[in-house]
């Protein structure tokens, strides 16, 4: 049995234009993209989103962030998959990829929300764009340590650790100092201690 989601095309990237897709989701594709006691492989997320429709997997998960009326769960995990399709086995992530573009505008679309789903993909997307290191979304990541939300600000943190961009250090330190909820501070105080270290191998 199929459950059909109407989805827009990709509003995740800059160049994406108005028209509309359609994606169809098996039973066994929604049960793959919300399950939470396991992260399947690239290879794994290639073969459930290939069994229908067109279009790789890489547009079908991108399709997916963006649609307002897909599961919740379903575009959380498809946001984190994106990780997956940018760099190769031997090529890092770039700023151009089209997964890394993908979640810079999931993350300037989101970034003015403070409640709902949207709070919940831009942490997703905040998550999932640290471990690329692409040393430049230091600049799209600094402004979110001011954002309303302790669960983004610690993300945000944890986002500029795995950057590993010492650009960070100074607005990580005023933010410490401005601090109110302990969580966010451990994890400032933690992304200090391993940007300094980064310092120390530039």
């Amino acid at each position: 049995m199929m459950s059909k989601v109407a989805v827009p095309l990709a509003v995740a990237l800059a160049t994406a234009g108005a028209l509309a897709e359609t994606t169809e989701l098996s039973d066994e594709q929604v049960a793959w993209l919300t399950a939470i006691d396991s992260v399947p492989s690239r290879q794994q997320v290639d073969f459930v989103l290939n069994q229908n429709g067109s279009g790789t997997p890489l547009e079908k998960l991108r399709n997916l962030t963006g649609d307002d009326g897909t599961d919740p769960g379903v575009r959380l995990r498809a946001v984190h998959a994106l990780a997956k399709y940018c760099g190769g086995d031997t090529t890092p992530c770039t700023a151009t990829d089209d997964a890394h573009q993908s979640l810079t505008a999931l993350i300037a679309e989101t970034t003015p929300a403070t409640t709902g789903t949207d709070v919940l993909l831009l942490r997703a997307a905040v998550e999932t764009i640290g471990p690329m290191r692409v040393s430049s979304d230091v600049g799209l990541l600094i402004p979110l340590l001011e954002h309303g939300s302790r669960d983004i600000r610690a993300s945000t943190a944890r986002a500029l650790q795995d950057l590993c961009n010492t650009q960070a250090i100074t607005p990580l330190r005023s933010r410490y100092n401005r601090e109110m909820t302990e969580q966010v501070k451990l994890a400032i105080s933690e992304a200090l201690r391993i940007l300094a270290q980064c310092s120390g191998s530039q």
